[in-house]
């Protein structure tokens, strides 16, 4: 089983279009998180050592917050950035589910021209992460390409309405 999580899409907007959406806090709060979910971005520092503070309310009213801090911003073609789920205060805590899950997942996002669009390819990948956390985020990797279909396919929505 892969160590790195990969998924990748191709939106039909322009590179620079699909990079606002990623790193402007409005845009961004319009479209990430799975279908029905509701983000919320209270603190967003773009740069390498800034970090973005995020809130995300579930259909059912459950809250989640995480924290990125970004390790490589290379506008319009590459976000990296390591996160983990939070308190209200930006502190990292344990995952919100019942399994061992890693404190701190890296996240690269590239951005590449295709065609008439831009292919957005993002990989997860575990730091410092223990056997037993591994494990949890290999079985995981289903359920990960679910969620992360459905912020894109939130993505294309809000790409097609040219807001």
């Amino acid at each position: 089983m892969p160590e790195t999580f990969e998924i990748s899409r191709v939106f039909a907007a322009p590179r620079a279009r699909v990079w606002q959406a990623w790193t402007e806090p409005d845009q961004m709060a319009q479209w990430f998180g799975p279908k029905g979910s509701r983000s919320h971005i209270l603190h967003c520092d773009l740069r390498p050592g800034g970090y973005l503070h995020t809130r995300m309310e579930g259909p059912d009213g459950s809250e989640m917050w995480g924290k990125n801090t970004y390790e490589e911003v290379d506008a319009p073609s590459r976000l990296v950035w390591v996160q983990g789920f939070s308190n209200a205060e930006g502190d990292i805590v344990p995952a919100p589910f019942p399994m061992p899950w890693p404190l701190h997942m890296r996240t690269t996002v590239d951005f590449t021209d295709d065609g008439e669009g831009t292919r957005v390819t993002l990989t997860w990948q575990p730091v410092d992460a223990t056997e037993e956390q591994w494990a949890s985020f290999r079985q995981m990797m289903e359920s990960m390409h679910g969620g992360w279909t459905s912020s894109f396919d939130q993505l294309d929505a809000f790409l097609a309405h040219g807001a």
